[in-house]
């Protein structure tokens, strides 16, 4: 076996990244089926195919049992039980069995018989041991202690008597809890929930206790990251101590937290390079790669605390996995609490939490905000979203067919195109970048994918005939108000992947690019500076995620594809903070809406929950 290590050591890493590209499954099927020492050859074949299959659509793993007998093509052969066919995998000298110590292979097999390319079998397994080594900590602060910061910071509910026991508690407050108790706490909850509110003020509690705490904050992307940022802002003043330590409070990128080097594809922080903070807070943490989570895990102080928060229903990481999914389902924070949480939770605060039976132990550590604080004047897209994060399909049609002012289901692509059409000419005859980037910000369309006749580039091109119909010189490439999007990281000119700008040309006629800025002028870069880039008037929701417009069109696309996902509707339609118009089949959506997508992963049953 030693022999063939250094050939499929390589294999191995390249297989997750790879996955992806066109065409892979097949390739990479016969380069392992050439390393094959024993077993059966051409299952080994037809099995990596269908692991691929599956990565592509999310999946962090197969379970043999639930693909027993089936088989890739009609006339093709089925797979085998699922115990001769782990047998077989184990033959072939490629497949381990997870053991610690033992040599990597290319592929691993747990104990439940869920096969993993190594480079998920590793990331998932970094994440368990985190989350298996942070639920076993004792409680980071004592509850009466607790309690004697929420009175000084006045966060305590007015009253505390009997009768109050039996009101719907105050989820915010029982997440600051969680969060002040435990060394890891996950936050969930829709938008206008109250995420960042609660955010700011566990930061501050913290703050309260240990002035010179070391804190960073960051998201997946810089729209995300500034958004965060912004929003902190917003409620510096209700807390001084947020104030005094708003230096130590901009966030960042997680790959600049991480410090990405791109030459290498890695990251300097590491086990070997701890980050120096007391406290991690990662917003918008279901767009996160779980490759990149575990990186993070590995890369902690063991005294550091984390908190992960985001929206469990939106959609989850291009790559494979949804550790924010995975975590959420396996705490049902739904059903209740964990009773350690709860009784802590009393002695702080007053209040009674609902406690779930034989709740397992991430149950302390995941709270579910599920009051909407946004969309009081917004019923129609408030509850959508609120139906659909119940999976409830039924009330989802009814309110989009009830006819709200805030939502609206347009079939007809001109149609829709038409309602938005002043909002977007807008941008095009502002008197300045500055306004331009204002106008920006009110409209947006979102499309499900980047091609197709439904997609980004069909949207971007439908948008530009119609303003150059209202007379836009949209023949100039760099016409005033073209929505400029960066899709490359430039360090030496800190434009990162995700800026939205603005073109503009200059008193003097040269084209540049202006990008926002938080409380300053926005920043302007020579269109010769820029690296790649693509228009912007759509894009598709994967891109919008982390940022917010005041009116969105969600286009789907027009016959039935895999992108037809509750979660993509969601995310779009929540992008919007007043109006959306939702450009789509009825048919096809109300066919869409009551499937929502799972990812198979083995975290739930590595803490302990059974599926």
């Amino acid at each position: 076996m030693s022999q063939l290590q250094p050939t499929i050591t390589p294999i191995a890493t390249a297989a997750a990244a790879a996955s992806t590209e066109v065409g892979i499954a097949g390739p990479l099927a016969a380069a392992l089926a050439r390393l094959c020492r024993g077993g059966d050859r051409e299952l080994l074949q037809r099995t990596i195919t269908l692991l691929c299959r599956e990565r592509d659509q999310g999946h962090v793993c197969i379970a043999l049992a639930e693909w027993q007998g089936a088989n890739l093509a009609i006339d093709g052969p089925a797979f085998p039980t699922a115990q001769v066919w782990r047998d077989e995998l184990l033959a072939t000298g490629l497949c381990n069995d997870g053991a610690t110590g033992e040599a990597p292979l290319p592929l691993v097999l747990d104990a439940r018989s869920r096969l993993y390319l190594l480079r998920h079998f590793r990331a998932e397994q970094r994440i368990l041991h985190f989350l298996q080594d942070r639920l076993a900590r004792p409680p980071a602060i004592a509850a009466a202690a607790l309690r004697i910061t929420l009175e000084a910071l006045h966060l305590l509910p007015a009253e505390q008597t009997e009768a109050s026991t039996d009101a719907e508690p105050d989820w915010q407050l029982a997440a600051i809890a969680a969060a002040a108790r435990c060394s890891f706490a996950l936050l969930t909850g829709g938008p206008g929930t109250g995420k960042t509110t609660t955010v700011a003020r566990l930061l501050a509690v913290l703050l309260h206790d240990n002035p010179d705490l070391r804190i960073a904050l960051a998201a997946p992307t810089g729209k995300a990251a500034a958004r965060l940022g912004e929003a902190l802002r917003e409620r510096m003043a209700d807390f001084p101590a947020l104030r005094q330590a708003a230096e130590r409070l901009q966030p960042k990128t997680l790959h600049r937290l991480l410090g990405y080097l791109p030459l290498n594809d890695a990251f300097r922080a590491g086990p070997d390079q701890l980050l120096p903070y007391d406290l991690v807070v990662i917003d918008e943490a279901s767009m996160v790669d779980p490759a990149v989570l575990a990186a993070l895990f590995a890369a902690l102080r063991p005294e550091a605390r984390l908190l992960l928060v985001g929206d469990r229903d939106q959609l989850a990481a291009v790559a494979a996995g949804q550790v924010l999914g995975d975590l959420c389902r396996a705490a049902r924070p739904e059903a209740g609490t964990g009773e350690s949480l709860a009784r802590f939770v009393h002695e702080a605060t007053g209040m009674q939490l609902p406690v779930q039976a034989s709740a397992p132990a991430i149950a302390d550590c995941v709270i579910a905000l599920q009051k909407n604080h946004r969309f009081g004047k917004q019923p129609g897209i408030g509850g959508f979203a609120q139906a659909l994060a119940r999976r409830d399909a039924g009330a989802a049609m009814r309110v989009l067919e009830h006819g709200h002012p805030d939502l609206r289901l347009e079939p007809a692509a001109d149609r829709a195109l038409l309602a938005i059409a002043d909002e977007l000419f807008a941008a095009t005859v502002a008197s300045s970048p500055e306004e331009a980037l204002t106008r920006l910000t009110t409209v947006r369309v979102l499309t499900a994918t980047r091609h197709g006749p439904n997609g980004a580039d069909a949207w971007n091109r439908r948008v530009e005939a119609m303003l150059a119909q209202r007379g836009v010189r949209t023949d100039d490439r760099w016409y005033n108000g073209r929505p400029v999007l960066v899709l490359q990281n430039d360090h030496q000119n800190q434009i990162w992947n995700g800026d939205l700008g603005v073109a503009w040309r200059t008193a003097d006629g040269r084209p540049h690019v202006f990008f926002p800025i938080a409380d300053a002028p926005p920043r302007m870069v020579a269109v010769q500076r820029l690296p790649t880039h693509e228009t912007a008037w759509a894009m598709t929701v994967h891109k919008a995620q982390g940022s917010e417009f005041q009116t969105v069109l969600l286009a789907m696309p027009d016959a039935p594809s895999p992108l037809w996902q509750p979660s993509l509707v969601y995310t779009g339609i929540t992008r919007a903070r007043q109006r959306a118009i939702l450009c789509a089949d009825p048919a096809l959506l109300q066919a869409c809406l009551p499937h929502w997508p799972t990812r198979s992963s083995g975290l739930a049953a590595g803490l302990g929950v059974v599926d």
